[in-house]
């Protein structure tokens, strides 16, 4: 006697395919809506390469020629001062791409939303690219601040903050615009600070924020707080940053776009592309710090 098995009926029973895949997410992008994009507009397709920005210095103090200085009414002559500025160039120069090709035949065969799915991910892994370079890029990214503070793989504290938030206001930061984009390692450290807590707990009674990007935790001090897992990697923490607004500037010259075409001497494929160009430049230093931690 013999019974049948899975084997024996194995050509009998069908495999279904779903059309609802699981999708492996990405990190979330943070940091592209924080910077300054002021000049933006003026870097149009066919408009060239290069912004200059022109730099201009508050004018010092004024002279006085009045109480104490001897020279009230007596028509002593002035002093005229000579204003010397910089400038500083926002050069569109990276170029972002990700490209998938596929014979024609399989275009016809497969899933009809395979494609939209993999356009949709072309896009993301742009976008992550972006946010990863300015985090990580050490002369016009969050890498290049100057001012430093906390210790690789160390709780950041608020004594931290504190000291984070007094370098802004030494250098007369506006107060509003204010970003700290941190770890989620390092946003739990802060959540160590009871003070922080009550705060965040204060500020959601009643208080639903909608106007905020993706990666919004709260808000620490003066600063709104965002959590990325694309920060540059310290010796064996993250490299976090906090900063004012004015700190870089950004300007995308071709927002993310897709092309399709045909390519038939390599065999009749195909081929989608997905691309951006757009630059980035630190125009204040001392508006911004590298900071340490988990």
């Amino acid at each position: 006697m013999a019974d049948m098995t899975a084997t024996t009926m194995a050509t009998w029973v069908p495999e279904v395919w779903s059309t609802k895949p699981t999708i492996t997410y990405r990190s979330n992008v943070v940091n592209v809506p924080l910077l300054d994009h002021t000049w933006e507009p003026e870097l149009g397709v066919g408009r060239g390469d290069t912004v200059n920005i022109p730099g201009f210095s508050q004018n010092n103090s004024a002279r006085n020629r009045g109480a104490g200085s001897g020279t009230f009414g007596t028509g002593a002559a002035i002093t005229f001062d000579a204003a010397t500025e910089s400038q500083t160039q926002l050069v569109v120069n990276r170029f972002y791409y990700k490209a998938f090709r596929q014979p024609a035949e399989m275009e016809v065969q497969q899933m009809s939303s395979y494609v939209n799915l993999l356009i949709e991910g072309q896009g993301q892994a742009l976008a992550l690219a972006v946010d990863s370079d300015i985090s990580a890029d050490n002369s016009n990214g969050f890498d290049a601040f100057s001012t430093t503070v906390g210790t690789d793989n160390v709780d950041l504290t608020e004594d931290d903050l504190l000291t984070i938030q007094t370098n802004l206001n030494n250098q007369n930061a506006p107060i509003t615009e204010r970003y700290g984009v941190v770890s989620p390692a390092t946003w739990a450290s802060l959540m160590k600070v009871e003070s922080i807590r009550n705060s965040l707990y204060a500020a959601s009674v009643g208080n639903l924020a909608g106007d905020r990007g993706a990666g919004f935790v709260g808000k620490a001090l003066a600063f709104d707080m965002y959590m990325s897992n694309n920060l540059e990697s310290g010796t064996s923490g993250t490299k976090n940053a906090f900063f004012q607004k004015e700190a870089i500037a950004y300007a995308e010259q071709v927002s993310v776009k897709t092309d399709k075409g045909d390519n038939i001497a390599d065999g009749v494929f195909t081929e989608y592309v997905t691309y951006t160009t757009c630059g980035f430049k630190i125009v204040k230093n001392a508006f911004g710090n590298d900071v340490a931690g988990k």
